[in-house]
């Protein structure tokens, strides 16, 4: 068994500061790229978001179980992490793991956001390709603020 790529050190940073992820799957109607916007969690080995079983993003990967999550730096645009593999769905009861990150993004203890009767999954990203740029070999680390 091979090991999984892991996101440098250099780039660390990245997944433990930012709060948003744009995710990519392909759509289950068309094949074609479906982007959008996630709140995120880092376990020191694997990144997870959360969404509801209505979602279309969820049905793209019951169909398709490829995902590339892309974290941008905010301070300084020209560094990111691309991590692309295939997802891993959980079943989520009672939206435990959505309420931690929006206990961790808001301090609120209680979310109460979804329809009623909705369920939730969590998608764990196994990756198989990293990259971690650093655009312009960080000479553009001057004119962030």
């Amino acid at each position: 068994m091979s090991t999984l790529p892991k996101i440098p050190s250099t780039h660390l940073d990245i997944v433990e500061q930012e709060l948003m992820a744009m995710v990519s799957t392909l759509r289950h109607q068309d094949g074609r790229i479906s982007t959008n916007p996630v709140t995120f969690d880092w376990d020191g080995e694997f990144l997870r978001f959360s969404t509801l079983k209505q979602r279309v993003k969820y049905k793209n990967l019951l169909a398709n179980p490829q995902i590339t999550l892309c974290i941008m730096c905010l301070k300084n645009p020209t560094r990111y992490i691309e991590v692309r593999g295939h997802a891993e769905l959980t079943d989520d009861p009672g939206g435990k793991f959505q309420l931690a990150l929006w206990k961790k993004y808001t301090g609120l203890n209680e979310f109460n956001l979804d329809p009623p009767g909705s369920e939730r999954v969590t998608v764990k990203i196994i990756p198989e390709k990293i990259s971690a740029p650093d655009l312009y070999g960080g000479r553009l680390d001057s004119y962030s603020t």
